[in-house]
């Protein structure tokens, strides 16, 4: 099953969108907020991980799969 995440983009559309599309809309400054377990996220107020640096994450996986 493929993880989708919960956006608002700038334009106030609120979608659900898969992991690799989330990370092109991220890098393209497309996004306003997007929902983490503990709550929305608004972009530019939180540091994000670096989006330029792809390592794989090497610990327990804790994400719900939808």
């Amino acid at each position: 099953m493929q993880q989708l995440v919960r956006v608002e983009m700038k334009d106030g559309e609120i979608c659900c969108m898969a992991k690799k599309a989330f990370d092109l809309f991220l890098t393209q400054n497309k996004i306003a907020k997007f929902e983490r377990s503990d709550g929305w996220v608004i972009v530019g107020e939180v540091p994000l991980r670096d989006m330029t640096r792809s390592r794989p994450y090497d610990g327990t996986e804790r994400r719900c799969l939808a």
